[in-house]
């Protein structure tokens, strides 16, 4: 078998994003939450703390390619008792202080976005947080619902911590989980490389990989093999015929692919199949030029591809070992 784990983490290199990377991410970000300040300030409203979430916190982000966008997205914490305000009322706060922000403000149902015409949109969530950090998220027609970010994002973080303790790689220090991860949302872009109602989000893929048997795995030598896990992840995830299920760990414990109808989740584990063929298929490939080639159409164009004049002065790599961390 072919050794491509150089490639995988060059492919990571090329796509991820984070806010540690992007001041251009930052600056936008800081640019609405000041202005929002500003006119609660104003209007004599109750302030809010910042609650950075979603992928670019979790340093799981990758950049959009075709007609998807940068999205941040942010919470905002207001220290209000949810009995004295509605969640309408606190929404209209903020909706009241970025009006005239951009040309375009969407009142979504659990955010509000803020799209900018040069690719990016920010997503605003409204919460209140009470009564020894409780949280309720401000829903546009749900009204308050009881939510738990920050314990979302700490579980997710433990996660990682002792299952892929040491598995980060030379080029980004970033561990085994994180980029596969990434590696999957970019292969959720090529699949659908636009906003789609069916298109699992980028947390159920994160759930996907903790609950349905992502390990770390490396070579004999004590280096990570990227490929070798995306193997044996859907070796595990794909074994059964049921339904796929990513349900969040914490309140509201919502399935968050239970909104998928039968055809839709037939077409995703369908798409899912082939990506685990092609991945088995570049295992088995014993040139690694070959190998890389067969990713390209599922990870896109930004997988790099060795030229064979390189390989051929390369021997082959060593065998594999699954390991599950525990450091």
């Amino acid at each position: 078998m072919a050794d491509i784990q150089t490639y995988f983490e060059k492919f990571h290199a090329t796509i991820r994003v984070d806010y540690d990377m992007s001041s251009e991410l930052r600056e936008r970000r800081d640019l609405v939450l000041e202005k929002i300040r500003e006119s609660l300030k104003k209007a004599e409203k109750p302030p809010f703390k910042e609650l950075n979430q979603g992928s670019y916190i979790m340093k799981t982000g990758v950049k959009p390619i075709a007609d998807l966008e940068y999205d941040i997205d942010v919470g905002l914490r207001f220290q209000v008792d949810p009995e004295e305000h509605t969640a309408a009322e606190v929404r209209s706060w903020v909706l009241d202080a970025i009006s005239n922000h951009t040309k375009s403000v969407e009142d979504r149902r659990p955010c509000i976005r803020v799209n900018y015409s040069q690719g990016y949109h920010l997503d605003l969530v409204c919460y209140s947080v009470w009564n020894e950090d409780v949280y309720k998220l401000a829903h546009k027609t749900q009204g308050w619902r009881a939510t738990e970010p920050k314990k979302l994002l700490a579980h997710i973080a433990e996660h990682q911590k002792w299952h892929f303790g040491d598995t980060d790689d030379s080029l980004t220090k970033t561990n085994q989980f994180r980029r596969c991860v990434r590696y999957l949302r970019r292969w959720n872009d090529v699949r659908t490389p636009f906003e789609h109602k069916d298109k699992p989000t980028g947390l159920s893929l994160v759930l996907l990989a903790m609950q349905g048997g992502l390990r770390a795995t490396q070579f004999l030598d004590g280096r990570s093999d990227d490929l070798g896990a995306l193997v044996g992840f859907f070796s595990s995830l794909l074994g059964k015929s049921q339904r796929l299920v990513a349900p969040k760990p914490t309140e509201e414990f919502e399935e968050l692919l239970a909104h998928l109808s039968d055809a839709a989740m037939e077409k995703l584990q369908s798409d899912l199949g082939q990506l685990r063929d092609a991945l088995e298929s570049a295992q088995k490939n014993l040139d690694p030029t070959a190998a890389c080639e067969t990713l390209v159409p599922f990870l896109g164009t930004d997988f790099p591809v060795p030229d064979s004049k390189e390989i051929a002065k390369r021997s082959s790599g060593p065998a594999i070992i699954s390991t599950s961390s525990s450091a």
